[in-house]
């Protein structure tokens, strides 16, 4: 994304004093220029800013610019380690704003519409604390493609590094979360809600709990990998918006809602709204381009008319929302023991699993919807994925982040979390079909099977309180050819 001009996306500044310069972004409002490119000047200044913003490289062996940037981030990680505990920028405060490991989460949003910005914001704030500790303003930080390399990078394996911590495991192996079967349906999804709610329950969570460790807990952002795994999330987020041509929702409500609790470079409060979030990958870094399951990694935009296109469509969102067509109810409120598996089946009209099980995929998605109402004290399983991927019957897989134990003593008053999960059934209802195994005059029979990480669970005595289980049928959202 090299040929931009402050014309594609500025419509004026306001330079009223240089340290609140601000720029107005077409759609947006005003916004700090030092916010987004961490530059102030005229219009000239602020375009070279983004045509040379930091570029977030996949980690890999064997590349001497990751290795250089693998260097920066240990010299800021042990900068942050070095500064005192009542500076905001410490590392022990950075972490502390996602969460603790005895005491859960804190600000960070989970299991809500605001997951992706809300990181995104905490990424962009931490980005330039190792900006302005290490002296290098082109630093990114780097993200680690675990569908790509399931390994550890070797530079996180190191225990004389800062970039060290004890973890359960030192890859991603043996989980499939992160397989390319897994991923390719998610990252098919052209709905921004059920897109957010997939990707984060099914890769995210389940490489926190998979890693274990520190990155088990709500404290899991004093694991430096912990960055390396949002950048990871982020991209994906980027991958599916701005390079698979989708869309994220221009609802006013999720638009301007503010996300905070963040520290500037200098250590001064900071937020920033969702809207915002949006743009930044496009005018404040930029990510090298890498496959994700199926999706190749992508050509650079080259032009000045490339890029104002795909500036505008990011800029003004789309009217998605949340809809379901139809509902049915599979279970309701219920106790769970986690050394058991959970059994449901479809008691329904002949017309309606008629209607389920002849949906037109084109048209519509069939999740099942998966909601809970107290979650495990702890995450060292998932649902599901004992079964393979192969098995004809498999659907997907989902797993628990962070939670806390139901009495324990939040160390933040303001985290929100709604533990809903989705799990996409449209393909394993059509193959049933096709095999004759599923008819219009059967039922479906839903099944959970908690599945230990480590082959055993820490508390065989856990319960989890379900909520309810249904099957949904949502619109499939058609991007316009001309995007």
């Amino acid at each position: 994304m090299q040929i931009l001009t402050p014309e594609d996306f500025v419509e004026d500044l306001d330079p009223s004093n240089d340290l609140s310069r601000r720029v107005f972004v077409k759609g947006l409002g005003f916004v700090s220029a030092a916010l987004l490119m961490g530059s102030l000047g005229g219009c000239e200044k602020l375009a070279d800013a983004i045509r040379h913003r930091p570029i977030r490289r996949r980690l890999r062996i064997g590349s001497p610019q990751v290795d250089a940037d693998i260097d920066t981030y240990r010299q800021a990680v042990a900068a942050m380690k070095a500064l005192s505990s009542g500076d905001p920028r410490s590392w022990t405060a950075q972490a502390e704003i996602h969460g603790t490991v005895a005491g859960g989460f804190n600000f960070c949003e989970h299991g809500t519409d605001h997951f992706f910005d809300w990181h995104r914001g905490y990424l962009f704030y931490f980005e330039k604390i190792c900006q302005k500790l290490t002296g290098k303003p082109k630093f990114g930080l780097p993200y680690w493609n675990w569908n790509q390399d399931p390994d550890i990078n070797p530079a996180f394996l190191d225990s004389s590094s800062p970039l060290f911590l004890g973890r359960t495991r030192n890859s991603m192996s043996g989980s499939n979360s992160i397989t390319t079967a897994e991923l390719d349906p998610i990252f098919a999804d052209t709905n921004f809600f059920t897109f957010r709610i997939q990707l984060e329950g099914t890769p995210h969570n389940t490489v926190h709990g998979y890693i274990g460790g520190t990155m088990g807990t709500g404290g899991s952002a004093l694991d430096p990998l912990f960055w390396a795994h949002h950048c990871m999330v982020d991209y994906c987020w980027a991958k599916w918006n701005i390079e698979l041509g989708n869309n994220n929702t221009n609802d006013a409500t999720w638009f301007n809602h503010v996300n905070d609790h963040f520290v500037d470079a200098d250590g001064n409060p900071a937020n920033v709204t969702a809207g915002i979030t949006t743009i930044m990958p496009l005018l404040s870094y930029q990510y090298e381009s890498s496959a994700i399951g199926s999706s190749p990694a992508a050509a650079a935009i080259k032009t000045k008319a490339e890029f104002q296109k795909v500036e505008k469509r990011i800029r003004e969102g789309a009217n998605i929302r949340f809809e379901v067509k139809q509902r049915i109810r599979l279970a309701d409120r219920a106790v769970v023991s986690v050394v058991k598996s959970f059994s449901t089946e479809t008691r329904v009209t002949p017309q309606d699993f008629a209607r389920i099980i002849n949906t037109e995929t084109a048209q519509e998605r069939i999740f099942a919807s998966v909601d809970y109402a107290q979650l495990p004290p702890a995450s060292d399983f998932s649902a599901n994925s004992s079964t393979p991927i192969e098995d004809p019957h498999y659907a997907g897989s989902f797993a628990f982040f962070g939670t806390a134990a139901p009495n324990a003593a939040p160390t933040g008053s303001e985290h929100r979390q709604q533990p809903k999960f989705l799990v996409n059934l449209t393909n394993t209802i059509q193959r049933l079909k096709r095999s004759q195994e599923l008819k219009e005059e059967s039922s479906i029979s839903l099944q959970l099977v908690p599945v230990p990480f480590a082959g055993k669970f820490e508390k065989e005595d856990t319960q989890l309180v379900l909520n309810g289980i249904e099957i949904i049928i949502t619109p499939v959202i058609i991007n316009p050819a001309s995007q």
